[in-house]
């Protein structure tokens, strides 16, 4: 940028022109970071978007940001869904084990008690047989009427 005054002052002139080329291509490069969205909406929100003093673009932007932020965090509720599902299958092997070692353990205590009720049985019938051998011991030491003697 020269400043070249000539005898009506257009010195200044071509530094604001210069000024403004600088500008505009500062803006230019803003510009390219951004793309330009056509979108239709209902007159309603329109209307209420009209009304409340926010800029359309700067609406919009923050709209498509939310929605694009809700979208991530469904991304990562999925990962945590999968997660979940993933624990709730071992829980689910977990707690069939858990049955199995239950059903083992009801058959043993069965099995106890079938044996518990045999030996029961046997006891019994050794008490009947003690009590009929200490009847006939009794019986043997008692001496018969003709023996009085």
């Amino acid at each position: 940028m020269t400043d070249i005054s000539d005898s009506n002052g257009n010195g200044k002139r071509d530094e604001l022109n210069a000024a403004e080329k600088n500008s505009k291509s500062d803006d230019s490069t803003k510009s390219d970071d951004k793309k330009q969205l056509n979108v239709r909406i209902s007159a309603e929100l329109y209307h209420k978007l009209d009304t409340s003093g926010e800029s359309k673009g700067t609406a919009v932007a923050k709209a498509l940001e939310m929605y694009l932020s809700k979208n991530d965090d469904s991304a990562v509720s999925q990962e945590y869904v999968s997660a979940l599902l993933k624990q709730l299958e071992i829980k689910d092997d977990q707690i069939s084990a858990l049955n199995r070692q239950l059903e083992t353990k009801d058959e043993q205590i069965t099995e106890r008690d079938n044996t518990t009720k045999m030996h029961i049985a046997q006891v019994q019938t050794l008490i009947n047989q003690v009590e009929k051998k200490t009847l006939e011991l009794e019986d043997a030491k008692k001496k018969k009427w003709y023996q009085f003697w």
